[in-house]
């Protein structure tokens, strides 16, 4: 099965299918402690995104969200982890509350899901979450230190999963983001190019159920609870859009694009 990274030539992922022996990525799976550090980070950075939300009135003796913030910074120094936060995250976490533009915010808070990626392929997460329905934040929160714990035991006990595991589940997560990015553009294309796109769609999806990388299609279509992906409403397109891109970006990290978290390639 081709893929929208190795088939840049095209727009259609199903292009070059007949090549797709001949253009295997060049994977340097990081290390398992340096993704362990990085599961841990994303843990702190979901953990500040989400002291952006309006809360209930605090109960009498519960602690003040800006020292909380705070913490996350200080805990990830004393640990030793700093040097492993990204600048982006660096400037999120130490960005006192109500001043963090929308956007990074909106940005930060679906970092739980490259969190589910990076926690599946650590093996603390089986099998990985589907694509089609947000990650469980809470439980993942749960599988990775917090705020005051020791994160050492945790980075050096830490395994991955085989590399050909890996690359198929940052395929699957690169089809899951084209299939996004072309709901985007068939809504904006004319009739003409509509149908074109429409067709494309028909074969990726068939070609990547056969090759085990998605559900069986449903219409001809990726499946997305249990319907084609092209009668979803515009807001649970939107979230399995960030799904996805979330996904991928932690997927292509672990497999070595990019120097740093911040520019980790997403072409499609």
């Amino acid at each position: 099965m081709a893929n929208p990274t190795t088939t840049a030539a095209s727009d259609d992922p199903a292009d070059g299918a007949d090549d797709a022996e001949d253009d295997e990525l060049d994977i340097r799976l990081r290390s398992p402690a340096e993704t362990a550090a990085r599961a841990v980070v994303l843990g702190a950075v979901c953990r500040r995104a989400y002291l952006e939300l309006p809360r209930e009135p605090a109960d009498e003796g519960a602690e003040d969200p800006e020292a909380e913030r705070f913490d996350l910074s200080a805990w990830l120094r004393d640990e030793g982890l700093w040097p492993a936060v990204s600048p982006t995250e660096r400037r999120l976490l130490e960005t006192r509350l109500g001043r963090v533009p929308a956007e990074q915010a909106e940005t930060a808070s679906w970092r739980g899901e490259a969190l589910a990626a990076l926690g599946w392929a650590l093996g603390l997460v089986d099998p990985l979450p589907p694509f089609d329905t947000p990650a469980d934040l809470d439980a993942l929160l749960g599988l990775v230190p917090g705020p005051w714990d020791k994160t050492r035991a945790f980075r050096t006990a830490a395994t991955l999963r085989d590399e050909g595991s890996i690359a198929a589940a940052r395929e699957a997560a690169e089809l899951w983001h084209w299939r996004a990015d072309t709901a985007d553009l068939i809504g904006a294309a004319s009739a003409r190019e509509a149908k074109e796109l429409a067709a494309v769609v028909r074969e990726v999806a068939a070609d990547a159920a056969r090759a085990g990388l998605i559900p069986r299609a449903a219409g001809g279509d990726f499946p997305a609870a249990g319907r084609p992906y092209r009668e979803l409403d515009d807001d649970r397109r939107s979230a399995l859009a960030s799904v996805a891109a979330q996904r991928h970006h932690a997927l292509n990290w672990l497999c070595g694009f990019g120097s740093g978290w911040d520019d980790v390639p997403l072409d499609l």
